[in-house]
């Protein structure tokens, strides 16, 4: 039997010493133990699981954009993207010159990419068939591919600013894209998947599984057709006439549907970074000006509405300089007296401002409003404005006589044409539609039919509208300022417009020698299939006035659409008669 007395003292000292470490150790083993399997046991299961299995997204298809007929205006389609994996890439720089020189990238960016210390990078995203073969043929290590969908418009530049366009993830940003981005971008899918030492996928599990939802598609109510005959007319005036920006948009006067809208200068929605923000703004709607001579018609048949003239009542129109208090007010020819109706067909501001002194401020602010100026159309783009009117305690003394002739207030285009469609219809204020439907991917609708006609309120009533104020505006194109809108084949009714911009000049705004030409018209007159309005910003080359620079467009645009919509020439069908 061992005699522990006769063991060293340093002995013991030893293994007590060794028996306390091992005591420590199995205590920090058991601990250890107890922390992984059961205090971080979920923790340490999700980082096991991560490295044996991977949620992947199911990529979701975003909807297609049709016009009114069915021809897609904008779509998706599969592409390859191309990922690498860095950390399973023995030879960086040898790959990397493979990659930059099939996809033409910079060598020293994608060599930067490939050194990171990561499992995933993206080397370049939705590439060219032909760019995603040749490299597939490489059959490079640590390099991948990923099915994505990239937008693209197949007319380009055609509707570009209606559209709108996406980002490299598919996200709507302007246009129909972005206002209807939750409509038409769906939601991805997502999979699980097990994966091997070399993250390599082998399986996926069962009953993991979301499904993508493809987003809906929506119809607008553009016609292809009309909007390309917008777009050409347009661009032939601008390239006469050389404005800074200038607009157009055609509407269907009886349902406040847009056939058309366009904008000058224009952009390719399929390469967005080489176009500026000015291109790519849509002007129809976001930007407002004083409309000058376009608003009278308005002033005109709110005075008729009222009862307060009669249109063939004479106005002494004090042969071209008529001063009211210190203010002069000038026409541009001299006029003696000029009935209600020719007040309108010769432009006369001085005529006007008499009216307007007649109709007082507040039934002014009135119709104003009637005709919603000052509020938003409640069209389905983004970035409306709403123009501007001032309130009744912010008008001067003055006021009452800018106003009459289109100053001190400003509208939109769109709220421009929705007025004068309501005079071409009968009286009917009608809100603008740039949606016809909106259908699931398989083509069921979704969503029950957009309400059109809707109706926001009666203006005038349809006597002043159909009897008086389109007869008149017929003579505007016949006899008065609107002669180069006149057609051979169809009945014209129409206003020029020709407003002074403001500039700030120090503290104060002042006009400027700078100017905005318009026109709006509608045709047949009896029976309008259509209403157009030109707009061009600061024309140049020797013209600026409404007839001259925006009157010759409309009256293209009415006349190849009515054509276009088979609407028999009048006078022809009159003469066969």
């Amino acid at each position: 039997m061992l005699n522990t007395n006769k063991i060293p003292k340093c002995y013991k000292i030893r293994a007590t010493i060794l028996c306390l470490s091992i005591f420590v150790i199995f205590s920090a083993l058991l601990y250890q133990l107890i922390r992984i399997q059961i205090i971080d046991h979920k923790k340490y299961s999700s980082l096991a699981l991560s490295q044996q299995f991977k949620k992947l997204d199911i990529p979701t298809r975003r909807g297609i954009i049709f016009d009114r007929s069915g021809v897609k205006l904008a779509e998706s389609i599969q592409v390859s993207s191309v990922f690498a994996d860095p950390l399973s890439i023995k030879d960086k720089m040898k790959t990397a010159k493979v990659i930059s020189e099939a996809l033409g990238l910079n060598k020293t960016k994608v060599a930067k990419l490939l050194n990171k210390e990561k499992r995933f990078v993206w080397i370049k995203r939705r590439i060219p068939d032909e760019q995603a073969d040749l490299l597939r043929q490489k059959n490079l290590q640590g390099i991948g591919f990923k099915h994505e969908y990239k937008r693209v418009y197949p007319y380009e530049k055609l509707c570009s600013h209606v559209l709108g366009f996406t980002d490299v993830d598919e996200n709507g940003l302007e246009g129909i894209e972005g206002s209807l981005n939750q409509v038409i971008s769906g939601s991805k899918g997502s999979k699980v998947v097990g994966k091997d030492g070399y993250q390599r996928q082998f399986s996926t599990l069962q009953g993991e599984t979301v499904s993508a939802r493809y987003g809906n598609s929506v119809f607008l109510t553009i016609d292809c057709e009309i909007q390309s005959i917008v777009e050409d007319e347009l661009e032939n005036a601008c390239l006469k006439w050389k404005p800074d920006s200038a607009i157009a948009i055609a509407m269907d006067p009886s349902t406040g549907e847009v056939l058309a809208m366009a904008n000058y200068p224009s952009f390719n929605p399929n390469f967005v970074q080489a176009s500026t923000p000015l291109e790519r703004r849509n002007r129809a709607i976001t930007d407002c000006f004083e409309p000058g001579s376009l608003i009278k018609p308005l002033i005109v048949s709110g005075a008729l509405d009222s009862g307060l003239v009669k249109e063939d009542e004479q106005f002494f129109c004090h042969n071209g300089a008529y001063k009211v208090r210190s203010r002069v007010i000038r026409d541009v020819h001299s006029y003696d007296y000029l009935s209600v109706s020719d007040i309108l067909v010769h432009s006369s501001n001085i005529g006007m401002v008499q009216l307007g002194m007649r109709m007082g401020k507040n039934r002014l602010y009135s119709y104003l409003k009637k005709f919603s100026f000052g509020e938003k159309t409640g069209i389905q783009l983004p970035g409306e404005t709403k123009g501007m009117v001032r309130p009744l305690n912010l008008w001067s003394l003055d006021s009452t006589i800018s106003v009459a002739f289109g100053y001190e207030t400003a509208a939109t285009p769109i709220q421009l044409v929705t007025a004068f469609c309501s005079i071409a219809n009968g009286g009917t204020l009608l809100k603008p539609q740039i949606v016809s439907k909106i259908t699931d991917y398989s083509g069921k609708r979704v969503q029950k039919k957009y309400k059109t006609p809707e109706r926001v309120r009666r203006v005038v009533s349809p006597e002043i509208a159909r009897e008086i104020m389109s007869p008149i505006l017929e003579n505007v194109v016949k006899e008065g300022t609107g002669k180069e809108a006149m057609l051979f084949t169809y009945s014209v009714a129409g206003k020029t417009g020709t407003a002074k911009k403001l500039k700030r000049v120090g503290n104060k705004m002042k006009y400027s020698d700078k100017y905005i030409g318009s026109f709006v018209g509608y045709a047949p007159v009896d029976e309008p299939k259509v209403c157009v309005l030109v707009s061009l910003n600061e024309p140049e080359n020797g013209a600026y006035y409404g007839g001259t620079v925006a009157a010759p467009a409309v009256g293209n645009i009415i006349e190849r659409t009515l054509d276009y919509m088979e609407v028999g020439p009048q006078y022809v069908q009159t003469a066969q008669r």
